[in-house]
């Protein structure tokens, strides 16, 4: 038990006593303490957050002030004399940017002005012309390229009835107006807008190039190489065979072949053969007007003139490569688009080579110059594997790998 007479617990009994109360006066004080610093703390922190939301505020004033303030030397004055000036000088810029680009027989005038109360207005300009399409892409590449608070809201451009290569275009511009403007200004003529970079330059290049309103051409086939021709046979008795004569029999061609070292003469119509040192040659064709021979033999066609032997044969000077498609490649059953034919002029030179002296890549309708005539092509057949030719009022037709000399060479 404790002694209260005790000194000593008496004074241990005291202390315990204030120490409890010291801890009760403690828990009920302290909280309140923590929560007023608290939110003084977040009082702190509030007004921290404002100044810099004022701060930034300000800074966006700031910009905000530039920006308009850069906007002012690029619009069109809001009332008065200035106004009125502004949009005159305006019109004159827009007439002398036409001029200068080609744009001609100008018209413009001004649309009633719309927008939106004490923040801002716009003029609207109409104006219309005539030119080619690149002088059209220069005038909007030099407008875009003036610092001026414009825009072309739309561009309508359709063909002259005049002429084919020139559009009559018309364009809406919208010029902005601010009300704090109050002097005249006048879009900024300087060279910046002339000046044109390499990517400009062949753009306006390639669009002058483009006949756009012209009807379309399909491009060129590529010309094939034709194959070497093969030389002429070597027959041993070659030169002691002779063409002694080309005449009509019944109106059917025929020519005399006259054979010296075996004592014989034929007669022969086109289709008709002989063996000659043991190959067979077969007239393929008897060119009464040319007064040639034509003579299929040993794989190769090779031409015969009257009186000539057989040592004189030579390639004939035209004939024909073959039909092909607009790649150039040969006609096929897949193939679609026009057909070309390739007609190759070539002869041999005193070597024996062959030489091509020309080279014609034709579609039907087309024609092309041989001596005293033009050749038009008719017709170019390739399910038939031939095209048809006209010369002298005559039509002729011939399957691909013929040749038609018998026009003579060039």
């Amino acid at each position: 038990m404790v002694d209260l007479s005790n000194p000593q617990q008496r004074e241990r009994v005291l202390v315990v006593i204030a120490g409890i109360a010291l801890c009760f006066i403690v828990m009920l004080v302290l909280p309140g303490q923590f929560g007023e610093l608290t939110r003084l703390d977040n009082q702190r922190k509030d007004l921290e957050n404002k100044i810099e939301d004022l701060k930034r505020h300000d800074r966006i004033k700031d910009d905000v002030r530039e920006r308009l303030l850069a906007m002012e030397s690029l619009a069109v004055a809001a009332s008065g004399t200035a106004r009125n000036m502004a949009e005159l000088g305006y019109q004159s810029w827009l007439i002398e940017l036409a001029r200068t680009t080609g744009v001609g027989n100008v018209q413009i005038s001004t649309l009633a002005a719309s927008g939106v109360r004490d923040i801002y207005n716009k003029v609207v300009f109409t104006l219309q012309g005539e030119g080619r399409l690149d002088q059209i892409a220069e005038f909007l590449r030099r407008f875009h390229r003036t610092d001026y608070l414009h825009l072309i809201t739309n561009v309508s451009p359709r063909p002259s009835a005049r002429n084919s290569n020139v559009f009559t275009v018309s364009f809406r511009i919208e010029v902005l107006v601010l009300p704090q403007v109050r002097v005249s200004n006048v879009p900024n003529t300087n060279e910046t807008i002339t000046t044109m970079t390499d990517e400009e330059r062949q753009m306006l290049a390639t669009i002058r190039e483009r006949a756009i309103l012209s009807e379309y051409t399909p491009p060129r086939p590529p010309e094939p190489t034709p194959p070497p021709p093969s030389p002429p046979p070597d027959f041993h008795h070659s030169p002691f065979c002779f063409v002694t004569a080309i005449t009509e029999v019944n109106g059917r061609p025929q020519c005399w072949i006259h054979h010296r070292t075996e004592g014989r003469m034929y007669h022969l119509f086109e289709g008709e053969s002989f063996m000659l040192e043991g190959t067979r040659a077969t007239i393929s064709k008897i060119e009464v007007g040319a007064k040639r021979v034509q003579i299929a033999a040993a794989g190769g066609v090779y031409a015969i003139s009257l009186g000539k032997s057989f040592a004189n044969a030579e390639v004939p000077s035209y004939f024909l490569i073959g039909i092909i498609d607009v790649n150039g490649n040969p006609w096929t059953a897949e193939s679609v688009g026009e057909p070309y034919g390739v007609i190759v002029h070539r002869s041999l030179d005193d070597n024996g080579n062959a030489v091509e002296k020309a080279r014609h890549v034709l579609s039907a309708g087309e024609s092309f110059p041989m001596t005293e005539v033009s050749v038009a092509v008719r017709n170019i057949d390739p399910a038939a594997n031939q095209i048809q030719i006209e010369a002298a009022g005559v039509v002729y037709t011939i399957r691909v790998g013929g040749d038609f000399s018998e026009f003579g060479n060039e």
